[in-house]
């Protein structure tokens, strides 16, 4: 038995380090890797029954396919090439290249993907994507303040007299974090939990509070009032390093701890309890979650979260900070893109694209190819994204798997898994780099993104631009950490901690803004929305059983989507548990199966992303398809609904 260290690539923080054990070519068992102070040797369901549930399934597609008469038929790799390379050929001269819309997605974020970005350059620029359905309302929040996103390593959490965990659930969203927790929490650190629902890391918290869902910067603002009403500021450090301080203050007295706790709809003597225990067991860190994200005006939220730290002196400490996440990227060399040749490239929103998609004109989109993505199913508004591909002449799938999006798809090429490439990746949860070597050779016929897009180059006419072997193009791209001192070689043999667990965000007192101060905020807008008609909020979380809209065949199929509602607003509505119910929104309306639970507010619908369309569970059907007021983000608990029993 033969033991090869890799990584898994897929969207999630834990960026884990795997062991694959491998005899003849096959695959038997994938473990944690020990040698790794995040992974630390333990995989979480989903990566671990991956060989059984994606890599050997019988569902996935192992040959090029392209649908004729609506039917899907088997073609050879080197004719789907020669079409698909022909319509490009074809589109650029009598259209411009911005008629082809390339869709990077987020279900693989490994250094090769860049390199699909500099492809769609080298044809002069293409209809590419901007904003996120991600992480981006977040980022562009802390950046306002701090100049930069920069979290604390997940280990500096153990230096944590108390921990905020605030709108993340990572008992199942990122079990390598939540363990971390855990053992601080064993160790005597106060663990806090904010969310609007009871999740099972809330279960474990020793404070909850569950403010009312989007009314979270008015909980911070509160805090902050009892911080400043307590005399517990930490003055040297507001008087020092921050900005804006007296404007701020200014903001906050305009309301009193009544009017900010009925916002937020928590109690005052909670908020004052909560206020006390975070100043008092300094330091205290807040790690804040995707569930902060998915509002219109979620930055402000970051920012009123960010100078609660900042008031208390919680910033540039070990055990302190607000860390949002990294950036997977942020130690490669982009470059490698050629950003600078893609001069015709326009931009279509992630979070609108169906509707931009549906509206761009001179040139209209006449060719689409997806890859590491489901926009159908993942996007907001799906029945629209859906029509919007419907509208494009030819559309190219690149995946595993016939998924909502295939249904629109004209051809289908099978893609490589992390098993069967070389490559590198980062992560978003963590500071470590990790190799991605090749466990066994691909399956079938399926093929690497990086080989399948310099095949189009050479079809194209620029094959020597994009000619390389994998390790060729990782050398470059991980140049900026093999400047360092870290040989390829190095990494190649197993994960790299680039940043020490030592290295704590802003520890010298400076920030990345123009003036190196942290920027209090002192411009306020009312987070409040009309429900127009549609009483009932919705929050659609990540579940425990897959991740994005990789769903195991046993949860595909059967039933409704299940729906958690607090039994008070089953009763408003004359349902009871167990009923099939109708949900309708401005967007569509979906079938649902109700479930009564104590551990949702009142008037909140809660189910769970990524079920499929075409099995009639994808609650994206329902969303809105809006974007934030800042990082150009998904608004997805905007959404607002009506309920009747079917």
């Amino acid at each position: 038995m033969k033991k090869v260290i890799t990584a898994c690539t897929r969207d999630c923080p834990g960026g884990c380090s795997v062991i694959a054990e491998v005899e003849d070519n096959k695959i038997f068992k994938l473990i944690g890797n020990p040698d790794h102070d995040v992974t630390k040797g333990f995989l979480c369901s989903n990566t671990s029954k991956y060989i059984e549930d994606i890599f050997y399934s019988p569902q996935r597609v192992l040959y090029p396919l392209i649908r004729k008469n609506g039917v899907w038929t088997k073609i050879e790799w080197d004719i789907a090439l020669e079409i698909l390379a022909k319509k490009i050929y074809d589109l650029v001269e009598n259209y411009g290249s911005n008629s082809i819309f390339y869709y990077q997605g987020f279900g693989s974020r490994t250094a090769l993907k860049l390199l699909n970005k500099r492809f769609f350059n080298l044809l002069g620029g293409v209809s590419t994507l901007s904003g996120t359905i991600c992480g981006g309302i977040g980022q562009a929040g802390q950046e306002m303040g701090f100049g930069a996103r920069l979290s604390h390593d997940p280990v500096d959490h153990l230096n944590s007299g108390l921990i905020v965990v605030w709108g993340r659930n990572p008992a199942v969203t990122d079990l390598h974090l939540w363990k971390i927790l855990r053992k601080a929490q064993r160790n005597g650190t106060i663990l806090v939990v904010l969310d609007p629902i009871r999740t099972k890391t809330a279960k474990k918290a020793d404070i909850f509070l569950q403010p009312k869902p989007g009314s979270d910067a008015y909980l911070a603002m509160a805090l902050s009032k009892m911080v400043i009403s307590h005399k517990d500021v930490d003055w040297d450090f507001v008087e020092n390093r921050t900005q804006n301080f007296n404007k701020f203050n200014e903001l906050i007295e305009n309301y009193t701890l009544s009017d900010l706790s009925k916002k937020c709809d928590v109690p005052e003597d909670q908020i004052e309890d909560l206020a006390y225990f975070y100043t008092e067991n300094r330091p205290s860190s807040i790690v804040t979650g995707w569930g902060l994200h998915r509002y219109k005006l979620g930055h402000i939220t970051f920012r009123m979260i960010d100078a609660l730290a900042a008031l208390t002196g919680n910033i540039g400490i070990s055990g302190g900070g607000v860390s949002q996440g990294f950036d997977e990227y942020g130690f490669f060399n982009g470059n490698i893109q050629k950003n600078e040749s893609g001069r015709n490239k326009r931009t279509i929103s992630m979070p609108c694209v169906g509707h931009e998609i549906l509206n761009t004109k001179d040139p209209q989109i006449k060719l689409a190819i997806i890859s590491s993505g489901n926009p159908v199913n993942l996007s907001p508004n799906s029945n629209k994204v859906k029509k919007a591909f419907q509208s494009i002449d030819f559309v190219v799938m690149i995946d595993h798997f016939l998924n909502d999006t295939s249904e629109v798809a004209d051809m289908f090429l099978p893609a490589t898994t992390f098993l069967e490439e070389e490559d590198l990746v980062g992560s978003y949860g963590h500071n470590w780099i990790s190799p991605v070597n090749p466990v066994v050779s691909p399956l079938g016929e399926a093929r690497s993104e990086l080989e399948i897009f310099q095949s189009l180059a050479y079809k194209l006419g620029f094959g020597n631009q994009m000619a390389g072997s994998p390790v060729k193009w990782i050398r470059k791209i991980a140049s900026p950490i093999l400047e360092c001192g870290i040989s390829l070689e190095k990494i190649q043999e197993g994960p790299v901690k680039i940043v020490s667990s030592h290295e704590i965000p802003y520890a010298n007192g400076k920030f990345k803004t123009k003036s190196g101060l942290f920027k209090f905020i002192w411009e306020f807008q009312d987070l409040e929305t009309e429900s127009t008609g549609f009483p009932i909020q919705l929050l659609s979380t990540m579940p425990e059983k897959w991740l994005g809209s990789v769903v195991p065949d046993s949860e595909k199929k059967t039933g409704f989507i299940h729906v958690n509602i607090n039994p008070r607003t089953l009763g408003k509505y004359g349902l009871q548990n167990g009923d099939i119910a109708i949900l309708e929104s401005e967007s569509g309306e979906l079938n649902v199966k109700v479930f009564a639970s104590e551990d949702i507010i009142d008037d909140v619908v809660q189910t769970y992303r990524g079920g499929w369309m075409k099995y009639g569970k994808n609650i994206n059907v329902l969303t809105k398809d809006i974007v934030s007021q800042a990082g150009e983000g998904a608004p997805y608990h905007e959404t607002r609904l009506k309920i009747r029993k079917k």
